[in-house]
């Protein structure tokens, strides 16, 4: 099993974490299941993506605010914003890139259901060292113990609980929870 486009690491970083020397391969395809399943539990219990990416016509509703909060961030480029199937110049609005908040100048969103499309690219294009750490202690915690205590097994691969985080991957990752 090959890890995933959004692993928050990598298989020889993992190795290398877990002290496992890199011409033993008979883990692999576990530790890189575990590798997309703590990356996947990472980024659910953050509420967002991490790997920067193209978001394209992401629907949102207009409440009647100056913002938008957008859900992924840190923002990289604004592609095009739309109400109600009509383009926005972008003199009409400016973004707060580290936290994904459009501002719309001089008016509101106006409010609707999915009546705002905004396409962009956000997220990291590397891995900040903490994300990382995070991670591979993750990887580490569930490889030394019993992963039935910590997950469901479906057929795509191991879920695991948001609830069942250690401490220490709780505290690494808490300055990247969605707080909106």
């Amino acid at each position: 099993m090959p890890v995933a486009s959004n692993a928050l690491t990598t298989l020889e970083s993992v190795k290398n974490y877990l002290k496992i020397g890199t011409e033993q391969t008979s883990e692999d395809s576990m530790l890189e299941g575990l590798i997309n399943s703590a990356s996947s539990a990472i980024e659910n219990y953050c509420e967002r993506k991490f790997k920067e990416q193209t978001y394209i016509d992401e629907e949102y509703d207009g409440g009647g605010s100056k913002y938008l909060h957008l859900k992924q961030y840190p923002v990289k480029e604004i592609i095009s914003v739309a109400i109600d199937e009509t383009s926005l110049d972008v003199a009409d609005y400016k973004v707060k890139k580290s936290n994904g908040t459009l501002i719309r100048k001089n008016s509101v969103w106006p409010e609707g259901d999915i009546n705002i499309l905004v396409s962009y690219i956000a997220g990291f294009s590397e891995i900040p060292n903490d994300l990382e750490l995070a991670c591979k202690h993750l990887v580490m915690s569930y490889f030394k113990s019993d992963i039935a205590s910590f997950s469901t097994t479906f057929q795509e691969g191991f879920v695991f609980r948001p609830e069942a985080l250690p401490s220490q991957v709780k505290a690494l990752v808490g300055p990247y929870k969605k707080v909106m």
